[in-house]
């Protein structure tokens, strides 16, 4: 289909006018230190302009360390009702419907929470921006995960809608031409956030393949699946140092996410990690709290967690030292294969996410994808974390199933947000 006229409505209906307001940039000691330490950027982990306006406002003016914001669907879901209420999603629907005789149901879902993602985007830059540069990292419809050049046509409208977005392409294990999506959205110029990744070779592997300017370990739900202490911290360190070296090396720009945090001591624990995405919640929690002056915070770059995971036994015996380990260890023959490959001349000119799968297969790691069975859906679906006594759980790699849990849970979110946008669509 001819997707021109469709695309610019859309655009135009992500990006409706507003005022941005621009006070002046206030500094937090606390937040200054943690930059001192090494780390780029600060960003609140919500889609709730209000929320983000709470915690960045400061006597008067706005804080400096805090430049942006990342939603993804269960952040999404908490606010999703009121851009349906105070918008006009039936027009919208119509609008794009006179753009395109006959869209799918499936495309005006997407589209209409596109529109949703960019006016979100666009309340947090004008209230939060302050006359800076505001990157708000906007997730693509989970449903895009199946479909390439879709995926690729609605992150180019949001970059649109959001100049300064970043778009977030999940991590699919079942759909391996997420990678290939991620690389030719760079390629044009659109920053790309590669989420629902777990390890480090995970991120290397976004680095290598993509060149994506962020990529993620979700350190909280490390920690919460394997009752650990500081095994997400770990993690977050091993990639951190090698996603450097590949900086160093001139093989990649990516920087590193500390994400899914759940409370404010791990700014002090990973401080110097490129960026942290924090809850306001925690982020507020750290620049008010007493017991680690702004002094005391210091580069953890070099900082080893290896004998304080704090994975209870039982837990241990039963997952496997070696298994865990798979998460912060980087094999050296992954990277040699990543190097080959991603100067390939059949690499660059790829478009078949199965034949990436089956080059990594040959090579060893085809562990990094994994296609559930409508079962294992199911089973997938049941909770965010892993059961280690099931099946599946005792097959995959835990990126691997992490990554597949993560995703599951916010298909969930999508899931009912659809149902939401179904019934304002045609009322």
């Amino acid at each position: 289909m001819s997707t021109h006229g469709f695309d610019d409505i859309l655009v135009a209906l992500g990006r409706p006018p507003g005022r941005a307001v621009t006070p002046p940039l206030r500094s937090s000691r606390l937040l200054a230190a943690v930059c001192r330490a090494g780390t780029q950027h600060i960003y609140a982990d919500t889609a709730d302009v209000e929320e983000l306006r709470a915690l960045v406002s400061t006597d008067g003016g706005v804080l400096l360390e805090v430049d942006g914001n990342t939603a993804n669907q269960p952040l999404v879901h908490k606010v999703i009702t009121r851009y349906l209420d105070d918008g006009e999603p039936a027009t919208w629907a119509g609008q794009l419907r006179g753009a395109h005789p006959r869209p799918t149901p499936e495309q005006l879902r997407t589209a209409l929470y596109a529109i949703v993602c960019g006016r979100l985007g666009n309340d947090a830059v004008r209230a939060c921006a302050a006359g800076r540069a505001w990157a708000v990292s906007l997730q693509l419809h989970m449903q895009l995960g199946s479909d390439a050049e879709a995926a690729k046509r609605i992150g180019r409208c949001l970059r649109r809608m959001v100049p300064s977005g970043v778009v977030k392409v999940p991590f699919t294990p079942q759909h391996p031409h997420c990678f290939l999506v991620a690389r030719d959205l760079e390629r044009e110029g659109i920053p790309v956030n590669f989420t629902s990744t777990f390890s480090a070779r995970q991120t290397v592997a976004a680095a290598m393949l993509a060149n994506v300017t962020l990529t993620n370990i979700f350190m909280g739900r490390l920690n919460q699946g394997l009752k650990a202490a500081l095994l997400g911290e770990h993690v977050d360190l091993a990639a951190q140092r090698a996603l450097r070296q590949l900086r160093r090396d001139g093989i990649s720009k990516t920087l590193l996410i500390v994400a899914s945090v759940r409370e404010w001591h791990t700014f002090v624990h990973v401080a110097g990690c490129d960026v942290f995405t924090a809850p306001c919640e925690a982020i507020h929690g750290f620049m008010t709290q007493t017991e680690v002056p702004a002094d005391a915070v210091r580069s953890q770059l070099d900082t080893s967690y290896a004998d304080r995971l704090g994975i209870p036994d039982e837990l241990l015996r039963s997952v496997g030292a070696a298994h865990i380990a798979r998460l912060y260890d980087v094999e050296p023959d992954l990277i040699r294969f990543l190097s080959e490959l991603r100067t390939s001349r059949d690499y660059d000119a790829m478009r078949d996410g199965d034949a990436l799968a089956k080059r990594f297969d040959q090579a060893g790691f085809g562990d990094l994808f994994y296609a559930p069975s409508p079962g294992e859906w199911t089973e997938l679906r049941k909770n965010k974390l892993p059961d280690f006594d099931a099946p599946l759980s005792r097959r995959l790699p835990l990126d691997t199933l992490y990554t597949l849990l993560a995703d599951a849970d916010f298909e969930k979110f999508q899931a009912e947000m659809d149902g939401m946008i179904d019934t304002r669509m045609d009322a």
